[in-house]
């Protein structure tokens, strides 16, 4: 069975990326999808962007973070442990403007949170492939836009067990030649779509409404 994966949790319902998100999500998918980050005080945040009110969130410590985020409980956010979310999670591990030694703790503090089931992705390939020995769970890389995929054709050979997420405006290029079986399609909202790429053989789609999505599967 083809995997739907809810896209930062229910985001047109709750706010994204929460736990409460999360968890309503899981009653549709087979994975919930959500970001994380660190705080400058080393603590793991679901939270997409990479900056609040123009500070980067790297520079802001938790207790700063909370004070600007109106009537939200900093256990909605902050990752302390995997019990949080109760299904499958696929984490995606955000590192744009950190440091390496940033990046470093970032997911060596991820190490321990996940599970079997899970999977751990990012934009940075590089980081993926740094700590994929460590993984107790499966890992992708994400890509969106043409040119990684000549790079990463050659690590789906070298690598038979690396996932990919690939934007959706992807597949219509020539040049795509991933193996069906280890793409999730992100992100897919529309019902032709979703059943399309499911049909074609896809791993999984992302999709911000799993809701609706999930009466469409086959």
């Amino acid at each position: 069975m083809k995997k739907i994966f809810g896209h930062r949790g229910l985001p047109l319902t709750y706010m994204e990326n929460s736990i409460t998100s999360l968890n309503a999500a899981l009653e549709y998918c087979d994975y919930v999808e959500t970001d994380v980050r660190i705080t400058a005080d080393s603590n793991l945040i679901l939270f997409h962007d990479p900056d609040l009110n123009e500070r980067f969130i790297k520079e802001l410590t938790t207790e700063e973070i909370f004070s600007q985020l109106d009537n939200v409980k900093k256990d909605e956010l902050i990752l302390s442990s995997r019990d949080q979310i109760k299904g499958k999670v696929n984490f995606e591990i955000k590192t744009d403007s950190l440091l390496q030694p940033q990046i470093d703790i970032l997911f060596q503090k991820m190490l321990p949170i996940l599970h079997p089931e899970d999977i751990v992705t990012s934009f940075n390939w590089k980081s993926i492939q740094d700590f994929k020995e460590l993984f107790s769970c499966r890992y992708g890389i994400i890509l969106d836009h043409e040119d990684a995929l000549f790079e990463a054709k050659s690590l789906s050979i070298h690598d038979e067990d690396m996932l990919f997420m690939v934007e959706r405006t992807l597949l219509d290029s020539r040049n795509f030649d991933l193996p069906l079986n280890r793409t999730v399609i992100w992100t897919v909202n529309e019902k032709n779509d979703f059943v399309h790429f499911l049909d074609m053989g896809a791993f999984g789609v992302i999709t911000d409404i799993p809701d609706t999505m999930h009466i469409y599967r086959k």
